[in-house]
């Protein structure tokens, strides 16, 4: 018969992509029906249990009238079952047909007695063997879908029930699930018949075959896959007189000789060199691969249907032989296989990544690498599943176990999916240097033998001519060559027959040649189809336990981390196990590869933060050593009773002795190292359209690896105060210094990084909502250690610019002058910046702004007396009865609440005063030393800007002074006006709404007559001492004047009378007046402290921007100020 009338070609590549797909429709129904969750409805509803167990039980024949009651569930809702059922149904139809397909092409193929061999008709052979290896796995797979029968006999019911008739393909879809009970017999009977095509087809791959699978050993001797064993031949084009078979998977063949020799047993086991072509499939494994992750353990399989069959006991006797030696020698042939390809595909990406140019006549070392390559994939991935099955039935567990467990077979998926990736960026190289070669050689030999070609048909010589006429015209850019390819397959499948008159055999060197050249014409436009051939990895898609399981191992391993980036690659070839036959599960496989992929590079980053993190503490502990506190540690010892101090003093550990021994620091940075290389091995991983960064995910697991362990590491405890500023700047620098050595590798913007990571803890909250270092410091410093000092455990050191415990019989729960000292301010700006000096500055003065509101309470109580006192305060006798008046407690009702809410001891309104003005001083004397502390970084680190910042604000005049007074406060530069003060005095003024802006000047006014008559008390308490060598007092009265020179500069100026100067001199002389009057009067002994309060005045002066020298000695004596600190000094001594 002639080949053109039957289309055996075209029909053996329709029928065998139609296989694929009934395999893909099959295990999705498997798998679906094995899910709870994705089971069809009807298999899982309670009300179709009694008419499913029926229609299972008595299956194929149901009888609808005897069992009408039975199936009244399944009649109510049979349109819902036919639509549910509908796609698992027709794809066993589908199946039925593709049966009889497939029958029907080999029928045909047997009667045109077709001759087979793989070297000359390499398509036609090739189609044939994978048609009916397909084909037996998709009726074993159909055997071990459970539900089959259910399935198919309740859509028939429903079908019944619905049309009054049952299905048309019902009963002959039945008889085959009937007859496909024991697929393996059934295929015995189907197949039999075409024992001599099948007989012939392995007989061809039989040299291939003992040439591709030898162990390791002989690989290496061989040069296999090697370009450097004969460097002579390096640039002339790999050649072969069977390009094609070269590459041909081994675990393909496997599955061609296993299947069609069990399904032809009877005939084939007769032949010597099949039997041997068989046992050397065997010993490969315990297990084939059916379909996907779905195996076969082959041996249990031949043995269960031998044992049926009988005259088979020796044959099965033989099999449980080969079985031992299998589970003794396959696993270390499989293991020094793969450690073969590991070298020499790292080899292969050495030269190509070097020589590029190599892979124009070299490609084929590759496509044999590659294959060879995937070959042990699929091995180890299906017997690390099916091994604890098959050693369970063995006695003893052999050694061979251990071989399972690749520790290493990420660094050979690594070099696969590299050679993938220099093959893929080359491709246009490799096209031009095939096109070239097609047209320069390979065309114009076929030219030569096309006249030498004898036995042609017309139409087969028309084949041949114009497929060698289209290859001598073919050219570099993109051009289609399948139509070629598909005439040289009609060609093969025309004179292949035993009919034709023109033999293979005996044109053997044209039909090379034309195999040759239609192997380099798939190098021209079909390079991304022989990518996907060799080297498709879509299987993990499959084996997620497997894959969960080897990327967890290699991240484990530092030696093979480098590696680990290879398993997000892997995802991007789960698209390539989709088919048309089956949309279904693409949205599922999708999802898959995304949240697959997204795991890798989470765990990766996430790795690699932990190294971070362990090298940071490494850091840290180096960084400690160093510090001033470890110093005088040391030196305490040395200086103590211990005269032989034998620790190891730091910067010992740089010395390397020994250069064989490796610290646990060398194995941290190796191993970051490695990571860093790994997930900076590409830019971006392409997934379905979706785009993965990895380097992104990187750096979200370094911004939460820094912050955790910033906020960690503050607070170690939760009843403890927080670390100190120093402590935690030294974490940070260790933490900089690992990611600037990380940088080293992996190449990423560190300031964009950094700047980006510790400006969010400059703010209030983080972009997590969050809290942060900036407002973590500021309400402990505000709420904890400004409290204390607001209740006379603080005071405020003018000397040493810290707060210090005013009492040694008083237990704090910290040194507060360790965290408020100028080195301790210093690393807090530092590490919050000037945002976060910004932050605690605003939080600080609003607290002050609150206690001025108190203060005009006090003021508005008392408005009268204190007028009275502003109007005669050159009158020691009214003056006098004014003060006995504030100096009575008042126990109103308002009053008390008003103390209660603000915090205020209870008291006379003058103490209550004092107090509150105390509290403002304290506040705003700690503002203004973390300005000093952000000035001295801030010009340590941009001196230049500092000085034109400096040089604006000295020529500016005072309104210009207050307009830049917020880029002052920014660099640290106080300025006269407490512009910030103001601003938050503006805004309560407006929540207050307050309307009358005069009357509350007129209360500013008398709030400063009332802090002014105020100051003699003062004198009456003995916490008011002046302490000459701290500069300060218990009560930390001596921050009086800072805070009347703010509130003077910020409320006046808001009220914008332009009378600070006036206001300024009135309070002086009020002030110097009430305190004037404690001299000479019997209220000086009681008043005892007076010369401590005297200093006070000075004070005022030093830091008014309003007042001077000149005018205090027209008020108040110097003299007298002058002795005040002789006094003092001579107590404090005494």
């Amino acid at each position: 018969m002639a080949d053109s009338s039957h289309k055996i070609a075209e029909r053996l590549i329709l029928i065998n992509n139609r296989c694929v797909g009934i395999l893909t429709r099959l295990y999705n129904i498997k798998k679906s029906c094995g899910n709870v969750n994705s089971r069809p409805k009807v298999l899982t509803e309670k009300s179709f249990e009694q008419a499913l167990s029926l229609v299972t039980k008595r299956f194929p024949v149901v009888d609808l009238k005897k069992n009408s009651s039975t199936f009244a569930s399944v009649d109510e809702a049979k349109i819902e079952i036919l639509k549910n059922l509908n796609p698992y149904y027709y794809t066993f139809v589908h199946l039925l047909e593709l049966k009889e397909q497939v029958l029907q092409q080999l029928t045909l193929m047997d009667a045109n007695q077709f001759l087979f061999d793989i070297s000359l008709n390499f398509d036609a052979t090739a189609a044939y063997l994978n048609m009916i290896v397909n084909f037996v796995c998709a009726m074993i797979l159909m055997s071990r879908i459970e539900e089959r029968k259910t399935i198919v006999a309740i859509y028939n019911v429903a079908h019944e029930l619905a049309n009054g008739s049952a299905e048309p393909k019902y009963p002959r879809l039945a008889q085959m699930i009937v007859d496909y009970e024991s697929p393996l017999k059934k295929l015995n009977e189907d197949l039999s018949p075409m024992h001599r095509s099948i007989c012939c087809a392995l007989a061809s791959i039989s040299e291939i075959y003992k040439r591709r699978n030898i162990p390791a050993e002989e690989q290496r001797s061989s040069g296999m896959i090697s370009l450097i064993t004969a460097p002579k031949q390096m640039l002339y084009a790999a050649q072969t007189t069977t390009c094609a078979c070269e590459f041909l998977s081994l675990d393909l063949m496997d599955r061609w000789i296993i299947f069609c020799v069990t399904v032809c047993h009877n005939t084939l086991l007769a032949v010597d060199s099949i039997v041997d072509l068989f046992y050397r499939a065997l010993r490969n494994g315990v297990c084939i691969r059916l379909f996907r992750d779905e195996n076969i353990l082959v041996y249990s399989m031949l043995q269960n249907y031998f044992e049926t069959i009988k005259g088979y006991h020796k044959r099965t006797q033989e099999l449980k032989d080969l079985f031992n030696v299998t589970i003794q020698a396959s696993v270390s042939l499989h293991y020094h296989r793969r450690q073969f390809l590991r070298g020499a595909l790292k080899d292969l990406c050495l030269l190509i990544k070097d020589q590029p140019g190599l892979l124009g006549p070299k490609i084929l070392f590759v496509w044999m690498g590659l294959s060879c390559a995937k070959d042990e994939i699929l091995w180890i991935l299906r017997h690390s599943q099916a091994w604890p099955t098959v050693m369970a039935a063995k006695k003893t567990k052999e050694q061979s176990d251990v071989g399972i467990n690749d520790k290493a077979i990420a660094e050979l998926l690594f070099y696969m999916i590299e050679l993938q990736s220099l093959v893929q960026k080359h491709s246009q190289l490799i096209s031009r240097y095939h096109a070239q070669y097609i047209q320069g050689y390979d065309a114009v030999v076929l030219k030569e033998m096309l006249p030498t070609l004898t036995g042609l048909s017309e139409r087969e010589y028309t084949l041949v001519s114009s497929s060698v006429e289209d290859l001598s015209n073919i050219q570099e850019g993109n051009c289609d060559l399948r139509g070629l390819r598909l005439d040289w397959f009609r060609f093969q499948a025309l004179v292949s027959t035993f009919h034709s008159q023109f033999k293979m055999s005996a044109h053997k060197e044209f039909t090379h040649m034309m195999n040759t050249t239609i192997f380099h014409s798939k190098m021209v436009d079909l390079i991304s189809d022989l990518i996907r051939e060799t080297s498709d990895l879509s299987i993990y898609c499959f084996y997620f336990s497997q894959f969960d399981f080897q990327l967890k191992q290699t991240l484990s391993l530092p030696i093979q981390s480098r590696y680990s980036i290879v398993y997000a690659h892997i995802c991007s070839h789960f698209i390539y196990a989709l088919h048309d036959f089956c949309p279904e599960e693409h949205e599922d496989i999708m999802e898959r590869a995304l949240s697959h992929c997204n795991a890798v590079l989470d765990r990766l980053g996430s790795r690699i933060s932990e190294i971070v993190g362990r090298m940071t503490n490494d850091e840290l502990a180096l960084s400690q050593k160093l510090s001033p506190e470890a110093c005088a540690e040391l030196v305490s010892r040395v200086n103590g009773t211990q005269k032989n101090v034998t620790d190891i003093l730091p910067g010992v550990e740089s010395y390397r002795v020994d250069r064989d021994v490796v610290t646990e620091a060398d194995k941290n940075f190796v191993y970051l190292m490695d990571l860093c290389n790994a997930i900076g091995y590409c830019k971006e991983i392409v997934i379905c359209d979706h785009v993965f960064a990895p380097r992104e995910f990187l750096h979200t697991h370094l911004e939460n690896e820094i912050i955790s362990t910033l906020h960690n590491y503050l607070r170690s405890n939760s009843g403890d105060p927080p670390k100190r500023p120093s402590e935690m700047l030294m974490l940070l620098s260790s933490q900089i210094i690992v990611i600037q050595n990380m940088e080293t590798c992996l190449r990423f913007d560190l300031n964009h990084f950094l700047t980006n990571t510790l400006l969010q803890q400059t703010q209030i909250h983080d972009s997590h909502g969050k809290d942060t270092l900036a407002s973590i410091y500021s309400r402990w410093y505000l709420e904890v250690l400004l409290r204390k000092a607001s209740i006379g455990q603080l005071v405020l050191s003018e000397h040493l610019r810290s707060f210090v415990g005013s009492s040694d019989l008083v237990p704090l729960p910290f040194a507060p002058e360790q965290y408020t000292d100028t080195r301790e301010l210093r690393a807090l700006v530092q590490l919050i910046g000037p945002y976060g000096i910004k932050v605690m500055a605003e939080r600080l003065v609003w607290h002050a702004a609150c206690q001025i509101n108190e203060l005009y309470k006090l003021v508005k109580d008392h408005r009268a007396v204190l007028t009275k006192a502003r109007i005669n305060f050159d009158k020691p006798d009214q003056m006098r009865e004014c003060v006995s008046i504030l100096n009575v407690a008042d126990a109103g009702k308002e009053k008390k609440q008003s103390k209660e809410q603000t915090g205020a001891a209870t008291g006379s309104p003058i103490e209550s005063v004092l107090q509150r003005v105390t509290i403002i001083g304290e506040i705003i004397a700690f503002r203004n030393m973390l300005y000093d502390a952000l000035k001295d970084v801030i010009e340590l680190k941009i001196p230049f800007l500092t000085n034109s910042l400096k040089g604006l604000f000295q020529s500016a005049d005072p309104l210009g002074k207050v307009q830049i007074s917020e880029m002052c406060a920014a660099a640290g530069i106080h300025t006269d006006v407490d512009v910030a003060l103001m601003n938050v005095i503006q805004a309560q003024a407006q929540t207050n709404r307050m309307k009358d802006a005069e009357e509350h000047y007129n209360l500013t006014c008398l709030l400063f007559v009332f802090i002014a008559i105020s100051l003699p008390k003062l004198a009456s308490s003995k916490l008011s001492f002046y302490k000459a060598n701290t500069k300060a007092s218990s009560n930390n009265c001596h921050v009086i004047p800072l805070a009347v020179n703010a509130m003077a500069s910020a409320l006046f100026f808001y009220h914008n009378h332009g009378d600070i100067q006036e206001r300024m001199r009135e309070f002086l002389a009020l002030a110097s007046s009430s305190l004037l009057q404690i001299i000479g009067t019997s209220d000086a002994e009681q008043m005892e402290m007076h010369q401590s309060v005297f200093i006070l005045l000075e004070n005022l002066i030093k830091d008014s921007h309003w007042l001077h020298f000149g005018l205090l000695e027209s008020c108040f004596p110097f003299t007298m100020i002058r002795s005040s600190y002789s006094k003092c000094y001579a107590l404090e001594n005494k």
